[in-house]
């Protein structure tokens, strides 16, 4: 489906840029007042994020002291610790920090030094008798007599989503102690109650949203009921970190001889999930995707090195996007095609060579997950009747993978402008996986309508996820669904848009314009990487290149003669609209192109059309 072009418009008078005129482009005062930054103070502390500033003291959470004092006795009295996570990139990379700063405590190991660890039960290349078909707990064995630290996180498919009752009594079977939910546990009232029964403390680590009755645990979330830490936008990832932080700072205090910053250098975790899970980047999640990157740029961490270059990654800096589009993809494939361990094991490896054969299976991983999705899509096609005229897309079918749902949901929620669900099934169990748009709570809807007929949910405002045990229930619960976003959406108003920042006139994309689009990195979520429109421009050059011909390559005059590259990759459809000599309007980023040392100015084209 084509998506109109939507120019937004901002008032911008308010915007106080306190005479910092000089070394930012006009568009700055637009870009900033349609972010809501129009202060001094707020323009300051966004184009100039300040550690200092941004990054609030983890003791303000509420239960924080007590989660420190619960972890210390478990490490000072040699008992057994479980961390269980999620499947994807937030659960995968929350975990991991986690588990190292643990190991750090109870080994006081420096970062640059290997981390002692128990080679990982489950096989590399699947050839183990069973494969995936068990479950598995990476272990971290300490430094000191009597302590074990290990990391279980559920199949997708086989366990789904949080705690389970036959995991934690697993887990118990074990002789865990001390076990710490990462990015999960929140609405596991039942199976932590459980765990207290077997003689298990909990401590829940999640931002996910919660039911009426809360666990009886220690609980770090950033939106009880009550909780006074300043900031309620933390990824899974941000709230295990500062736990972390917690930790260490406790720890120094205690006399482990931990490095000052050692915290630090956890941040590159912190930078893949704060974008995969879309979490607002504002406030101290700017703060720590800012500073993250950086250390992801230094790829100290062999896993990230051998994930980056496995995916031949050779396009200089990583950044937001990066992240989004090579780096998350290929986390959260190891949880949808086989377990997500291989991908906590890639994280935690210290050895640069076991590291590039743990990348390269990732890899593996990663092209049967693009090829399965794009096999789920043909069929979705004819599954899917009439989009247009729902306020939310629902489809199911017993052939598609659970795992692979979220993926087509959001496919087609981005190509329609509305709320998708997607459903399929697993050992006789129907599992599903919505999406959403602004202004329309997912999670929110489906636990409003399918009260009676889900067995499980969860997720946010925009991404949810359920299970159905019986057959009747799955249509039952599309009509309720859809019936549900229609008495609060107008269909008519559901229409995909490219959300176009401003116009530019070609004269305006030079230096200044990059150093300015610079200062506003990262983008995501609240801060989206901006398109820019320019009309009436002459194609003065025009070709498909690439071994399949599937990217087009344009040179484009403006009424002035400013002459200006384009590369639209895989918009080989556009080769008609883009034939020399046409007149056209174009949607586009502005970035840079580097080959053989040399730096240009290269606009990456997303839509055109014939100028009217």
């Amino acid at each position: 489906m084509n998506k109109a072009w939507q120019c937004l418009v901002t008032d911008v008078k308010d915007v106080d840029l306190n005479g910092r005129t000089e070394d930012l482009h006009p568009i700055a005062k637009g870009m900033l007042a349609r972010r809501g930054i129009v202060t001094a103070q707020e323009i300051e502390e966004f184009l100039n994020p300040s550690w200092e500033k941004g990054i609030h003291d983890p003791f303000l959470f509420s239960q924080m002291q007590a989660a420190v004092d619960r972890v210390f006795t478990a490490i000072e009295n040699g008992e057994h610790i479980v961390i269980h996570g999620d499947y994807d990139a937030d659960g995968v990379t929350g975990s991991s920090v986690l588990a190292e700063t643990l190991k750090m405590l109870a080994s006081e190991i420096p970062l640059n030094l290997p981390l002692t660890r128990e080679t990982s039960n489950y096989p590399l290349d699947k050839g183990g008798e069973g494969g995936f078909s068990e479950k598995f707990f990476l272990v971290l064995t300490g430094e000191r007599d009597g302590l074990d630290i290990d990391i279980y996180i559920p199949h997708r498919e086989k366990e789904g989503y949080g705690l389970n009752a036959e995991s934690v009594e697993l887990i118990k079977s074990r002789g865990a102690e001390l076990l710490i939910t990462v990015d999960c546990g929140i609405a596991n009232v039942a199976e932590i109650a459980k765990a207290r029964e077997l003689g298990i403390d909990v401590i829940v680590v999640d931002h996910h949203q919660f039911g009426e009755t809360l666990p009886d645990a220690i609980l770090i979330h950033p939106r009880l009921p009550g909780e006074k830490y300043p900031f309620k936008d933390l990824a899974a990832v941000g709230v295990a970190w500062k736990f972390a932080t917690a930790l260490l700072e406790s720890g120094r205090k205690r006399g482990y001889k931990i490095p000052v910053g050692w915290e630090k250098w956890l941040l590159d975790l912190v930078s893949i999930a704060t974008i995969t899970d879309i979490v607002p980047l504002v406030g101290e999640n700017r703060v720590l995707e800012k500073f993250g990157l950086v250390v992801l740029n230094k790829q100290r961490r062999p896993g990230i090195k051998a994930l980056v270059d496995s995916a031949c990654w050779k396009r200089g800096e990583l950044d937001s996007e990066t992240i989004g589009f090579v780096m998350g993809p290929r986390i959260n494939a190891a949880g949808r095609m086989e377990h997500a361990y291989l991908a906590v094991d890639l994280m935690l490896e210290q050895d640069a060579d076991l590291a590039k054969q743990k990348a390269e299976a990732l890899e593996a991983v990663n092209k049967s997950r693009q090829k399965a999705t794009e096999t789920l899509m043909k069929q979705a096609e004819g599954i899917v009747s009439q989009p247009e005229s729902q306020a939310l897309i629902f489809a199911w079918s017993p052939d598609w993978s659970p795992s692979l749902v979220g993926l087509a949901a959001g496919r087609y929620s981005d190509a329609w402008g509305k709320p998708a669900v997607f459903v399929g099934k697993f050992n006789g169990v129907w599992i599903g996986s919505g999406r959403s748009i602004p202004g329309y709570d997912i999670t929110a809807a489906i636990r409003e309508v399918g009260q009676n007929l889900l067995t499980r949910f969860g997720g946010h405002p925009q991404a949810c996820g359920f299970s159905l045990a019986q057959d009747d229930h799955v249509e039952q619960f599309a009509q309720l669904l859809r019936q549900h976003a229609a008495d609060l959406l107008l269909v008519e108003d559901l229409k995909p848009f490219l959300k176009v920042e401003v116009e530019l006139n070609l004269d305006d994309v030079d230096w200044r314009l990059l150093d300015t689009l610079k200062l506003f990195e990262p983008f995501g979520d609240k801060n989206p990487k901006p398109l820019f429109v320019s009309y009436g421009l002459t194609v003065a050059q025009s070709s498909l290149v690439g071994a399949s011909q599937n990217h087009i390559r344009a040179v484009l005059r403006s009424p002035t003669g400013k002459t200006q590259k384009f590369m639209g990759f895989y918009r080989s459809d556009l080769a008609g609209i883009m034939a020399i000599g046409s007149t056209v309007d174009v949607v586009y980023e502005v970035g840079i192109s580097e080959w053989n040392g040399n730096r240009e100015i290269q606009c990456k084209l997303v839509d055109a059309k014939l100028t009217n």
